[in-house]
């Protein structure tokens, strides 16, 4: 039996894209959204899910399936679950499947990558619950919203977001929380997962337990394979792992991966010409770690309110369901 046609809507052009590329490039710091935009990209990302020393993959699903139930216990009515940036699915199927318990589901994806899309698609089958994609910049809060109204006066009346894999913790903090934040109503409500950290001051054993996570040659793998596009390569460098405070928001900390080059390098894209020295650095990931306190400050200085928040038994990590204040 084939399978049915999904509709599929794009927000994004390609030529935009590119130009954004080329302006992170000069800027010496490279978007999130570039780690999964593209075939090469997209593998590399799920080749780190696949790998058993991935923790933050393998962990976070079976927290989630152990409390989801709970988190959302008190919710009425059909609802619209809108994952944005869904990843495998694998995570945004638990939760349709609590709510199908006692509701009706209509299920979104809205993600950048057309290949991560594909994906979450496939491992998803011909569920009737999917009822159609976006292909969408999480940054962009207009476009955002405008999924979250088509999507009510289309299906459901009630939205529910779901922003998981510690997405939070990997874009800029007010930008993504604006984009969510425009984009729900009263009565919507939105999961988050994040990255926990157990003390405001980590210790120096904790932090260097914290960059082994991350230092692994999968890893590196899809870091790289974010500046292909350009011609870089792992010959031209190698990443170099950071541990900081977050600089806008210091309670915060963030690992930052920075690729160096080994040897001076210039860049040909789209008609111009970046040089880089020996030395110089891009950031080309950071992933941020909340305590309890900083995470729940931040939601609410971002206009949300928390509803339930749990941690899970390893200490590692945090859902939080949230609602407008």
């Amino acid at each position: 039996m084939s399978r049915r046609l999904l509709p599929i809507t794009s927000y994004v052009q390609e030529n935009h894209l590119k130009k954004e590329f080329l302006f992170d490039l000069q800027q010496r710091r490279i978007d999130e959204k570039f780690k999964y935009i593209g075939e090469q990209q997209a593998n590399a990302w799920f080749n780190i899910c696949n790998s058993p020393d991935y923790d933050h993959h393998r962990k976070p699903m079976k927290f989630l399936e152990n409390c989801i139930q709970d988190l959302v216990s008190d919710h009425k009515g059909d609802v619209n679950v809108i994952a944005l940036g869904p990843g495998d699915a694998l995570k945004e199927q638990v939760v349709v499947d609590t709510f199908l318990e006692k509701h009706r589901v209509s299920l979104f994806f809205v993600d950048i990558s057309r290949e991560i899309l594909n994906v979450a698609i496939q491992n998803v089958g011909d569920r009737d619950e999917l009822k159609e994609v976006f292909i969408a910049d999480l940054s962009k809060f207009m476009d955002i919203e405008d999924i979250g109204r088509y999507v009510k006066r289309h299906y459901n009346s009630t939205n529910f977001f779901t922003l998981l894999g510690n997405t939070l913790g990997n874009y800029p903090q007010a930008m993504i929380l604006t984009t969510f934040r425009n984009a729900m109503k009263p009565g919507d409500k939105v999961l988050i997962e994040v990255h926990a950290k157990s003390t405001e001051s980590l210790e120096e054993e904790q932090i260097d337990e914290t960059l082994k996570g991350y230092d692994n040659p999968i890893y590196t793998e899809q870091l790289i394979a974010s500046l292909s596009a350009a011609g870089i390569d792992g010959t031209d460098g190698t990443i170099e792992v950071e541990f900081n405070a977050d600089k806008f928001f210091p309670q915060i900390d963030v690992v930052e991966q920075y690729f160096c080059f080994d040897r001076n390098k210039v860049v040909n894209y789209e008609g111009t010409q970046i040089y880089f020295a020996k030395g110089e650095r891009i950031l080309v990931d950071y992933s941020n770690k909340y305590t309890l306190e900083s995470l729940k400050h931040l939601l609410t200085s971002h206009g949300l309110r928390t509803i339930k928040h749990t941690k899970d038994e390893t200490g590692k990590y945090y859902l939080m369901l949230c609602e407008l204040a």
